[in-house]
């Protein structure tokens, strides 16, 4: 390798590296407080990764992305059995996302560019509250980003790159199912070629190997299902997919996060601003709202200065494309071929987009995402002479967002760490914005190739070039600055916005309580445990323990226990339902609560 050739791309990984790995740090530092006993999903990771290291827990979730819990218990294995083990392993991908999105980025821009648009992926407030959760978000999202980074390397670079690009999306998708939206978009960037049928026959032969390369990965990852007796989860999300936009649909959501029962299908839209820079969320939590154009705020937060900035850069990035697109030059590499097929080409663009808005949530998703799959492709096949360079790059990112959005848009469950998704989609949009603008600003040079030069404006090659440099750097420093003043001004507080009293120590008194059954009871595993927070205590007592969700506030709770032979029922405030001349207080610690039975 030519070290002098690629000495500012390693600069830039490296740099990369270094920032977030003191993000991950000082992340790691609060979550470690307080740890993860009010995000409930996580148990149930922590739980099968028990399962999978053989130490128990609780076996009522197997069926969940197996990827992050596999690697979690090896660790386990190993005797470092703590729920922090998830935090590290999943807060890896934190950094292997900015690495990837600098390395995508790379495909089209400059390193400057790409180290920008990489910073600003990785600092959007969505994406840093959940970096340290020890969830399969980011994770996901990583996976996301390299198998897309290997099919565009297999397009632009080499095809033996698809080799490797569909065992990364199959591994993602058992690192977190909805990944599998990114391989209609890995498809589909063959289609954004010249001719993708002469493309196709060219390299078929690389493209079926790539194919049984992800088909050997999941085989492989069935049969170790099979050895394991993981229950299929997927399949039957899959059917249940294309039904998702039903009102009287199951809306079983995450846990402490914010979750809608009604489809509002501009949930995400609107809350863009907000997760592209927002004050109040350091470090554990958003709090969404509906965006007030009359008043320019949130309803119940505010976007950042910066968050602004980033909106304006991809507005005027979109201006200026329609206004290179509609040149003259452009118009006639577009008309130029224009005969009956350009005319179907329209058509084919225009009406299933119309049918796609007007249908939307009232077919099944399968038919929205086709509708917006012929209108993408066909605006690009309508386009593609233009002169735009690596616009299948411009295009891969477009449908990258149209997917994923029209996928989470059509779920009745809202819950903004879906937003994380198509994330690296709004990082490109400013990026891309920026080199457009400059592209732009280029055609006011003194003497420039398109003979502007009569211009009343002009400017100077020089300037040109300090912008080029001083703007990315400002929007660097910029996005830094605002998120540590965020994280140095905001106090703690849950993803549901509770703010209990003893939340910096909620998680050690907790353990505390169960720590006590352990000690006091060598013959614990034996009975049977009733719990609030079921999923946490059956971690920490590596065993199944039974839910009270819809039992604890009726008033024949403690005839259930009894029917159920409960020996310890565990809660956070005491339960006026329970009967104590059969369950006394064995144990309090700050409002968490052992009963026994008498």
């Amino acid at each position: 390798m030519d070290y002098k050739k690629y000495k500012k791309d390693i600069l830039c990984i490296g740099l990369l590296i270094i920032i977030s790995s003191v993000v991950i740090y000082f992340f790691i530092k609060s979550d470690s407080k307080i740890g993860n006993f009010y995000i409930h999903d996580v148990y149930i990771y922590l739980n099968n990764s028990l399962n999978y290291a053989g130490l128990g827990g609780s076996s009522k979730n197997p069926g969940l992305p197996p990827v992050i819990p596999v690697i979690t218990s090896i660790f386990f294995s190993l005797g470092f059995v703590s729920d922090k083990i998830i935090i590290y392993v999943s807060s890896i991908y934190y950094i292997l996302t900015a690495i990837g999105m600098y390395l995508i980025l790379r495909l089209k821009y400059n390193e400057l560019l790409s180290f920008t648009g990489a910073i600003i992926l990785i600092f959007m407030p969505i994406n840093l509250v959940w970096a340290t959760k020890g969830m399969i978000d980011i994770p996901g999202l990583a996976m996301s980003i390299f198998a897309l980074y290997f099919m565009a390397l297999g397009l632009y670079k080499n095809p033996k790159y698809y080799y490797l690009a569909f065992p990364i999306i199959i591994i993602g998708f058992f690192t977190r199912f909805t990944v599998i939206l990114n391989l209609p978009v890995m498809l589909m960037l063959i289609l954004f070629t010249g001719n993708p049928i002469n493309y196709i026959s060219q390299h078929l032969g690389k493209l079926i190997k790539g194919f049984l390369s992800g088909g050997i990965t999941l085989g492989i990852i069935l049969i170790l299902y099979k050895i394991y007796h993981i229950s299929p989860f997927f399949l039957s999300q899959y059917k249940t997919i294309s039904a998702t936009s039903n009102p009287g649909a199951s809306s079983a959501a995450a846990t402490n996060t914010v979750a809608l029962t009604t489809n509002n299908i501009f949930y995400y839209i609107n809350n863009i601003p907000l997760y592209m820079g927002t004050y109040k969320w350091i470090p554990f939590s958003l709090k969404p709202g509906r965006f007030a154009f009359e008043k320019m705020v949130w309803l119940g937060n505010h976007p950042t200065f910066i968050s602004y900035i980033y909106l304006l850069i991809i507005l005027m990035g979109l201006i200026v494309l329609i206004w290179k697109l509609c040149e003259k030059q452009n118009k006639d590499k577009i008309l130029k071929d224009k005969n009956k097929y350009f005319y179907g080409k329209v058509l084919l663009f225009i009406v299933p987009l119309i049918i796609y808005f007007v249908s939307f949530t009232h077919v099944s998703l399968y038919m929205s995402i086709a509708l917006i799959s012929i209108s993408i492709l066909f605006l690009f096949r309508l386009i593609r002479k233009s002169d735009l360079k690596y616009l299948a790059i411009d295009f891969m990112f477009i449908y990258w967002l149209a997917v994923n959005l029209t996928f989470y848009s059509f779920n009745i469950i809202k819950t903004d760490r879906y937003g994380i998704t198509f994330t690296p989609v709004l990082a490109y949009f400013v990026i891309w914005g920026l080199y457009l603008i400059y592209g732009k600003l280029k055609e006011y040079l003194p003497n420039n190739s398109k003979g502007k030069s009569e211009k009343k404006f002009q400017i100077s090659s020089k300037t040109l070039n300090t912008l080029k440099v001083l703007f990315p750097i400002f929007l660097i420093i910029s996005t830094l600055g605002v998120t540590s003043y965020c994280y140095m001004t905001t106090s703690p507080h849950t993803f549901d916005n509770l703010q209990p009293n003893n939340i910096l120590t909620a998680y050690n008194d907790q353990k505390e309580v169960t720590d006590w059954i352990i000690q006091t009871d060598p013959d614990y595993k034996n009975k049977v445990i009733y719990a609030t927070n079921w999923i946490e205590i059956a971690f920490n007592l590596k065993m199944d323990v039974n839910q009270t969700f819809g039992l604890s506030n009726n008033t024949n709770f403690t005839l259930t226990l009894l029917q159920n032979n409960a020996t310890y029922y565990i809660t956070e405030g005491e339960n006026p339902n329970i009967d104590t001349n059969y369950y006394n207080i064995a144990k309090e610690k700050n409002g968490f609560i052992v009963y026994k039975r008498v």
